[in-house]
């Protein structure tokens, strides 16, 4: 749980900031155009990677990249005002997010444009899931030890060529600070030697943060494409040497502050 020091010096508790109703600026049929351009541009670029993979042949390369497109267009789909600081890595590296929405998913493919490592069940999400399974994403079973045991090896298979996206935090959240990073990853990380490079999501509102006490498509329909464009800001840091690190809870300490400071230094909301 995050918290301020108090005059004293104690910890004083940081409850989440209570949401403002969303101001509806659209109506039924504004927001079902964007919804259903979306979607039908979602099953365009499958359709369309699909069928250069029986040309060419399966590329995950490829396949990222045709998600890249569809994710940019999405943003004005989906009102979203992106504005990216730093510079993605030229070379393998393992991006780590604060995660809190499924928006992050197209905008960090937008502005990074790598894959992800994703929980197990989102692979048989209706077009997400197989477009997720084409770029090469790397699955995981949290609660199953040979699940978690193959996804390490996944990830590190997957890092010899390409960089990987990763919540470290396991879930969404909407508190100021991000939650926990779970150390089991920066333990792997810290053996594989890979770049870390910490990347925060600062959105303008936080009716985009969603979590699972409501429904995708019922928040993305009430409290997203409902209200006026969402300003977001990425901030992509430096990249973290593991080997400056002593262990693999010291470098998940080192990518927590590192994705904590822009929000620190600038504030949560945009």
């Amino acid at each position: 749980m995050s918290g301020a020091r108090g005059p004293a010096g104690g910890v004083v508790e940081q409850r989440p900031e209570r949401e403002r109703p969303t101001v509806t600026t659209r109506g039924r049929g504004a927001r079902a155009v964007r919804l259903a351009a979306a979607v039908a541009s979602a099953l365009v670029h499958l359709v369309a990677y699909r069928a250069s993979a029986l040309v060419w042949g399966a590329s995950p390369s490829r396949a990222l990249a045709f998600l890249r497109h569809w994710s940019v267009r999405a943003w004005r789909w989906l009102d979203l005002e992106v504005r990216a600081e730093g510079i993605p890595s030229p070379g393998p590296c393992v991006y780590v997010a604060n995660h809190r929405s499924y928006l992050d998913v197209p905008l960090l493919a937008g502005v990074l444009g790598a894959s992800f490592m994703s929980r197990a069940d989102v692979a048989g999400w209706w077009i997400v899931g197989a477009a997720a399974k084409l770029v090469g994403s790397v699955f995981v079973e949290r609660d199953d030890p040979r699940g978690r045991v193959r996804a390490a090896r996944g990830l590190a298979r997957r890092l010899a060529s390409a960089s990987v996206i990763v919540f470290p935090e396991g879930k969404t959240g909407a508190r100021r600070l991000p939650g926990p990073f779970h150390p089991g990853l920066f333990r792997l990380l810290h053996r594989l030697g890979v770049p870390v490079v910490p990347v925060t999501i600062r959105y303008g509102d936080r009716r985009a943060y969603w979590t699972d006490d409501s429904r995708l498509v019922s928040h993305l329909w009430t409290r997203v494409l409902a209200g006026p464009s969402l300003p977001v800001a990425v901030h992509v840091g430096t990249a973290l040497d593991p080997r400056a690190e002593a262990d693999g809870e010291s470098l998940a300490r080192a990518a927590y502050h590192a994705v904590c400071r822009p929000i620190e230094d600038l504030d949560e909301l945009v």
